[in-house]
C-alpha cells in the first residue's frame, strides 16, 4: 500500500519522519528509509503500528537537494550505510539534530550543541568487518539483509572497511566451502589483520577433524598477511596461529587487546575522542579518576600520565587482562584495574572503602547505564563526571537522573564515528 508522506525531521532510529494523508482526517506519523527531511514522497507501508506506519520510499516526488546516489551497490539492501543516500555535510546536521531533539525531550539544560567534529575518514574506516555464510539454496558470503536478518546477500565490495579486508573474506570463503557460519575480520592502524572463524557445526562433527586442520593450515598457508588466526569454539577463543593480540596506537599510547574485547570501531576518530575526554578532565597530577566500562583501559591509560590514580572497572575479564598488560607496556604505575559488573562492584560500600574519586569517566554501552549504578555516581559525588555516550537518547535519559541530582550539563561535543550512518557519539561534561 502506498501512501503519499511529507518529511519534517529525523528521527533517532535513522529513518526520516513526517506525515502520512496530512489532509485525511487521522493523518498518521510515518517513518521511511531512504527519505531525507524537506522530501515530498509516495511510501511503501511495510509495518503498521498504533499511532504510525513504517515504510520505504517508493517514489520521490519533491526531492531533496542534499540527496546523492549511494556509492554502494548494496546500498539498498545492506544495512550497514543506513545514510549514503545523504551528503555528507547533511548527515552532520541530522546527528545534531537527533542529539538536540533528545536533550529537549528529556528537558535536560545544556550549552549550546557544537557542530559535530567529522571522521577524518568517510570510507575504510571501520576496524571491525562480521560476514555471515550460507551454504543453502547456494553458497553466498556477504551480510544480513537490512530488512530481514535471516538472510545473507551477497557482497562483492565493502566500503567501510580497508579494501584488503573484502579480499581476505573472498579468499576464506573459496576454500571453506559449507565449513563455516561466521568470519570476523579485525584490523588496526598499525596494519595488523585478524580472523576469527565460527564454524557450521551441522556440517563438522568435530574441529579436530582432519578436514578442518587441513583447511586451518591451508588458510595460513595462503593468507600470511593475516596476523593471527582465531577459531569461536562456544564461548572458547581458540589461537590457531600468528599473534594473540591486536596492537593499536592512540596518539603516544600503544595499546594491545584480544579479539574478543571491545575496542573503538573507528580508531583515527576515538583519538579526537579522546583528546577531548582529557580537555574536559583538565588533570593536574592530583586527581583520582574512575573509568567505568573501561575495556581494555585504553580511556585509562590515555588520561593516567596526568592523574594520580585511575582506576578502571570492567565485566570482562579478558578486556582487564588486557588493560593490565597495555598500562604495563606504556610504563604507567598509577593504574589499578578492577575485574567485576559495574552493578555489583561500584557500590557506596565500594565508594567507601576506596580513594574518593575526583573525575568519573563513564562509557557505557548503547543501552545506557542502570538507575542504581547513576545512584551510586551520585553518592560519590566526583567533582566532574564525563559521560562518553553512542545514544542520544540513552544519554539524555541518563542525563535526567544524574542533573536531578546536582549535576549541570557545562559542555558537551559531539562526533561522527560511524559515517553514513545516523549514529553519532557524544562527550559531556558534568560538573
Amino acid at each position: 500500500m502506498l501512501r503519499y508522506a511529507h518529511f519534517t525531521r529525523m528521527h533517532s532510529g535513522g529513518r526520516a519522519a513526517g506525515i502520512a494523508d496530512a489532509h485525511t482526517p487521522n493523518p498518521k506519523q510515518i517513518y521511511a528509509d531512504h527519505a531525507i527531511p524537506g522530501e515530498e514522497a509516495e511510501v511503501e507501508i511495510l509495518r503498521r503500528q498504533r499511532g504510525f506506519r513504517q515504510g520505504v520510499v517508493h517514489r520521490l516526488i519533491k526531492p531533496s537537494p542534499n540527496r546523492v546516489a549511494p556509492f554502494c551497490p548494496h546500498a539498498s539492501v545492506c544495512g550497514g550505510c543506513n545514510w549514503q543516500h545523504i551528503d555528507y555535510p547533511t548527515q552532520l546536521f541530522w546527528k545534531r539534530e537527533i542529539l538536540v531533539d533528545a536533550l529537549a525531550k528529556y528537558g535536560i539544560v545544556t550549552p549550546p550543541v557544537p557542530e559535530v567534529i567529522p571522521s577524518e575518514l568517510t570510507i575504510g574506516y571501520r576496524n571491525k568487518s562480521e560476514y555471515a555464510f550460507v551454504s543453502e539454496p547456494e553458497p553466498v558470503f556477504g551480510f544480513h539483509q537490512r530488512d530481514d536478518n535471516r538472510k545473507v546477500f551477497a557482497c562483492e565490495v565493502c566500503f567501510l572497511q580497508a579494501p584488503h579486508v573484502h579480499q581476505i573474506a573472498k579468499t576464506i570463503f573459496m576454500l571453506a566451502g559449507d565449513m563455516l557460519q561466521a568470519l570476523q575480520i579485525r584490523t588496526t592502524t598499525l596494519r595488523n589483520t585478524f580472523c576469527v572463524l565460527t564454524f557450521n557445526k551441522e556440517r563438522l562433527t568435530t574441529l579436530e577433524s582432519d578436514a578442518t586442520i587441513r583447511f586451518l593450515g591451508r588458510l595460513k598457508e595462503v593468507l600470511p598477511e593475516v596476523d593471527g588466526w582465531f577459531y569461536r569454539n562456544d564461548s572458547e577463543w581458540v589461537c590457531f596461529g600468528g599473534s594473540e593480540r591486536l596492537e593499536e596506537a592512540i596518539d603516544d599510547i600503544r595499546l594491545i587487546y584480544s579479539p574478543q574485547a571491545f575496542f573503538q570501531p573507528n580508531p583515527l576518530q576515538a583519538a579526537a575522542l579522546y583528546r577531548q575526554v582529557k580537555e574536559y578532565a583538565a588533570l593536574s597530577g592530583t586527581e583520582t579518576v574512575y573509568d567505568l566500562y573501561t575495556g581494555v583501559g585504553s580511556i585509562a591509560c590515555y588520561l593516567a600520565a596526568k592523574a594520580k590514580l585511575v582506576v578502571g572497572i570492567e565485566g570482562n575479564g579478558d578486556a582487564v587482562r588486557d588493560a593490565v598488560e597495555n598500562a604495563r607496556i606504556n610504563g604507567l604505575s598509577n593504574t589499578l584495574f578492577i575485574t567485576g559488573d559495574i552493578l555489583e562492584t561500584f557500590t557506596p560500600e565500594f565508594i567507601d572503602h576506596h580513594p574518593k574519586a575526583d573525575v568519573v569517566v563513564l562509557d557505557p554501552p548503547r543501552s545506557g547505564t542502570l538507575i542504581e549504578i547513576k545512584k551510586a555516581l551520585l553518592y560519590a559525588a566526583p567533582k566532574k563526571i564525563i559521560y562518553v555516550s553512542c545514544n542520544p537518547v540513552s544519554l539524555a535519559w541518563d542525563l535526567k537522573q544524574l542533573c536531578a541530582g546536582g549535576y549541570r550539563v557545562t559542555a558537551l561535543q559531539p562526533f561522527d564515528m560511524f559515517p553514513h550512518t545516523h549514529h553519532v557519539e557524544t562527550v559531556c561534561l558534568l560538573s
